[in-house]
């Protein structure tokens, strides 16, 4: 388990336009450290086909949900 700092960090390099709330990054302190640029990785990607600049904790739970049903197929 990683702390908020460091995926704080982790986050600001993934892309200099698109960045994350507190709350959106309190949800990914639980990732796995060689999994985690892989989930920001994702999660930037989604928000760039959405036209979103701010991933918040409400933007995480719509990235979760189709993960989640991704996951079902």
């Amino acid at each position: 388990e990683v702390d908020l700092s460091s995926v704080r960090y982790a986050a600001d390099r993934t892309d200099d336009k698109v960045k994350f709330t507190d709350d959106a990054l309190k949800m990914l302190v639980k990732v796995p450290r060689p999994f985690l640029k892989l989930v920001l990785n994702g999660c930037v990607s989604w928000a760039k086909e959405n036209g979103v600049t701010l991933i918040t904790e409400k933007e995480m739970q719509i990235i979760n949900d189709k993960r989640s049903k991704e996951k079902k197929k």
